[in-house]
C-alpha cells in the first residue's frame, strides 16, 4: 500500500516538516501497527502455549513409558507368581483402576495431538500472515522512503521557488520604477512630440509656399529660356538664308579643319535642330586625346557622369548637387547653356535618345527622370525602384528604356503609358548594363557579385552568365558591337568576345586603380582604344586589340569617375571626385 502525500492540502501551514513527518509516521502506525498489536500478541501467547504443550506433551509421553512400564513389570510379576495373578485379574480392582488410567492418559494424549495439529495450523496461519504483513510493512518503509525524497525535493523547489519569488518581487520593483520613468518620459516626449508636429506644419507650409514661388521662379525661367532658343532659332535660320553655298572642301583641308570638332557656336539652337539630320563625323585619328583644352568646376559637389550627345554638339554632366547641366564649347572654353532640375539626390547616369529630344537622368533617390533636349523642361519622373538607380539606357524605340538598380532588379519603361513594362530579377545589384542589338532586345547587365549577365527582354529570361575576378563597375560595346568592355575592381579592363563569351584582352597598367562602384569606361568611337580613369586623377588609354597601353594623361586633382568620347575620336570629356571635368583633344 503505497503511501500517498499531498503538500498542497495535508501540510499545516504552522506545523514545521518535521512535526509533518512526525504526525504522518504516528498515523501510519495507527493504521499499520496498531490494528494488529492483538494479532501479534494472541500469536506470541500460542506461541507460548505450543511451547507449553510441547514440554507438557513431552512430560505425559515420559509418564506413559513409565505406566507402560509398570504395566509390563505387573504383568511380568503376574505372570511370575501365580498366586498373585488372580489378584491382580481382569475382574480385579487393581486392574481396573490401570485399565481407566491407561484410558485417561490416552484421551489426554489424544487431546494433546489435537491441540498441537491446531497450534499447529494456527502457527502456520499466523507465520503466512506475519510475512505478508512484513511485506507491507516493507513496502511502507520504501514507499516512506520514497516519500522522504519527495519531500525532500519539494523543499529544494520550495527553497528554489521562494528565492525565485524574491527575484521576481525585486525585479516588479526595479520595473514599477522604470516604468515610472518610462512615464515621465513619454510625457516628456508627447510634449516634444505635440512641439515638432506644431513646427513641421508650419515648415511644411513654408516649404510649400518656397515650392510654389520656385515653380513661378521655373516657369518664368523657361518661358524666358524658350523666347531666347526662339529669338535664337530665328536669327540662325535668317542668317542661313542669307547664306550663299560654298563648294565642298578637299580632304587635304577636311584634315586641317577637322581639329576644330568642338567649335566656338556649335551649340547654337539651329545646330540643335538639325543635329538629328547630319552624317556622322569623319574620324581622323591621329593620336588618342592627350591636351588639355578647357578644365572647369561643373558642379557644387562630385561630378558623377558625363557624356556627348550622339551629334557631339554638346555634352552633358551629373552630379551630388542633384543637377544635370548641358554644357557647349565657345571661344576655347565651355560654357553652361542648360541647368536641369528636378532630382532630389545625386544624378549617377545620363543617356541621349537618338534624334537627341530626350534626355535621361538616374538618381541615387530610386527615380529616373526625362527632360527635354530643346526646351529643357521635366517630361517625366518614373519611380519603381526601391534603391538607387546607377545605369538607364534608351532603347532604340525612343520611348523606351531600360535601368539597373541596386535593389538587384531590371526594369523596362514605357514613357508613353509612364510605367514599367517588364521587371527582371538579376539577385544581385546592377552598377551598369547595355543594350546588344539595335532592336533593344538583348539586355547586357553588370553587377556586383562579379557577374555578367544576358537578358531577353522579350522573355524575362537570363539567356547566361560570364564571371570576372572583380565586381563590375561598368559596361560599354564597341561600334561593331561584337566586343563587350567590362570595368572591374580587381583594378583592371576586361574586353569580352561576344561571339565566344570569352575574355580576349586584359587591360591593366602599374599606377591604375579603379576609384569606385561607378567607376566608367570606354570604348572609342572606331574601336581601337579603351580608356578609363584612375584613383590618382590619371587617364589611361589602351589599344583593344592587345591591351598594351597607349598613353597615361593627369590633369585631374581627384579620382576619375567617368570618361567619354567625341563621336569623331578626337576630343574626350572626363569628370572627377573633385567637382571638375576637363575637355582634352589630340590637336
Amino acid at each position: 500500500m503505497a503511501l500517498k502525500i499531498n503538500m498542497a492540502t495535508s501540510m499545516d501551514p504552522s506545523m514545521s516538516w518535521k512535526k509533518t513527518i512526525q504526525m504522518r509516521i504516528r498515523r501510519r502506525n495507527e493504521k499499520e501497527s496498531i490494528p494488529f498489536k492483538a494479532l501479534f500478541e494472541t500469536h506470541l501467547r500460542l506461541a507460548n502455549q505450543i511451547e507449553a504443550s510441547r514440554s507438557q506433551n513431552v512430560q505425559l509421553h515420559v509418564q506413559v513409558e513409565r505406566l507402560q512400564q509398570e504395566n509390563t513389570d505387573l504383568q511380568s510379576k503376574g505372570l511370575s507368581s501365580p498366586g498373585p495373578v488372580e489378584n491382580v485379574g481382569k475382574g480385579s480392582a487393581a486392574y481396573r483402576q490401570l485399565e481407566q488410567k491407561c484410558f485417561k492418559l490416552n484421551e489426554e494424549l489424544t487431546d494433546v495431538h489435537r491441540k498441537k495439529g491446531e497450534n499447529a495450523q494456527q502457527l502456520i496461519d499466523l507465520t503466512a500472515l506475519l510475512k505478508t504483513k512484513e511485506s507491507e510493512l516493507q513496502k511502507n518503509e520504501e514507499s516512506l522512503n520514497e516519500a522522504l525524497i519527495r519531500v525532500g525535493a519539494y523543499e529544494d523547489e520550495i527553497r528554489n521557488l521562494e528565492m525565485a519569488v524574491l527575484e521576481l518581487r525585486k525585479t516588479n520593483e526595479d520595473l514599477r520604477d522604470e516604468l515610472q520613468n518610462m512615464t515621465l518620459l513619454c510625457s516628456k516626449n508627447e510634449e516634444s512630440l505635440y512641439r515638432l508636429q506644431a513646427e513641421n506644419a508650419e515648415l511644411v507650409t513654408r516649404v510649400m509656399d518656397e515650392k510654389g514661388r520656385d515653380a513661378d521662379i521655373l516657369n518664368s525661367t523657361n518661358a524666358i529660356i524658350q523666347e531666347v532658343l526662339n529669338d535664337k532659332m530665328k536669327k540662325a535660320l535668317e542668317e542661313a538664308a542669307s547664306e550663299t553655298p560654298t563648294p565642298m572642301p578637299e580632304p587635304k583641308s577636311s584634315i586641317g579643319e577637322g581639329r576644330k570638332l568642338l567649335r566656338p557656336g556649335s551649340m547654337s539652337a539651329s545646330t540643335l535642330s538639325r543635329a538629328p539630320s547630319l552624317p556622322p563625323p569623319v574620324s581622323f585619328v591621329m593620336s588618342v586625346p592627350d591636351k588639355n583644352i578647357a578644365q572647369f568646376e561643373a558642379h557644387d559637389g562630385e561630378v558623377h557622369t558625363v557624356k556627348f550627345c550622339p551629334s557631339g554638339a554638346f555634352f552633358a554632366t551629373g552630379g551630388a548637387d542633384r543637377k544635370l547641366k548641358l554644357w557647349e564649347f565657345l571661344n576655347n572654353s565651355c560654357q553652361n547653356s542648360a541647368v536641369l532640375f528636378g532630382s532630389n539626390l545625386a544624378v549617377t547616369c545620363i543617356d541621349f535618345d537618338d534624334q537627341e529630344n530626350l534626355i535621361l537622368g538616374a538618381a541615387n533617390d530610386c527615380t529616373i527622370r526625362i527632360w527635354g533636349t530643346h526646351d529643357h523642361r521635366l517630361r517625366q519622373t518614373l519611380t519603381g525602384h526601391s534603391n538607387k538607380v546607377l545605369a538607364a539606357k534608351f532603347l532604340s524605340d525612343p520611348n523606351k528604356f531600360v535601368s539597373g538598380s541596386h535593389d538587384r532588379t531590371l526594369k523596362i519603361w514605357d514613357l508613353r503609358s509612364r510605367a514599367c513594362t517588364r521587371t527582371m530579377f538579376a539577385g544581385s545589384m546592377c552598377n551598369d548594363l547595355v543594350t546588344s542589338d539595335g532592336a533593344g532586345t538583348n539586355i547586357i547587365s553588370g553587377h556586383v557579385d562579379k557577374k555578367i549577365r544576358f537578358w531577353d527582354a522579350r522573355s524575362n529570361a537570363r539567356t547566361k552568365e560570364i564571371l570576372l575576378n572583380g565586381k563590375v563597375t561598368s559596361l560599354d560595346l564597341s561600334p561593331d558591337r561584337q566586343s563587350l568592355l567590362a570595368c572591374t575592381r580587381d583594378d583592371a579592363l576586361k574586353i569580352v568576345d561576344l561571339r565566344t563569351n570569352q575574355v580576349i584582352t586584359s587591360c591593366s597598367a602599374e599606377g591604375f586603380k579603379v576609384a569606385c562602384d561607378y567607376t566608367r569606361a570606354a570604348f572609342s568611337p572606331d574601336g581601337e582604344y579603351v580608356t578609363a580613369g584612375s584613383q590618382d586623377g590619371s587617364i589611361f588609354y589602351w589599344k583593344a586589340k592587345n591591351g598594351e597601353m597607349e598613353k597615361q594623361i593627369k590633369d585631374h586633382k581627384g579620382p576619375v569617375i567617368c570618361v567619354s568620347w567625341h563621336p569623331s575620336c578626337r576630343q574626350l570629356i572626363s569628370c572627377d571626385r573633385a567637382k571638375n571635368v576637363i575637355l582634352w583633344a589630340d590637336f
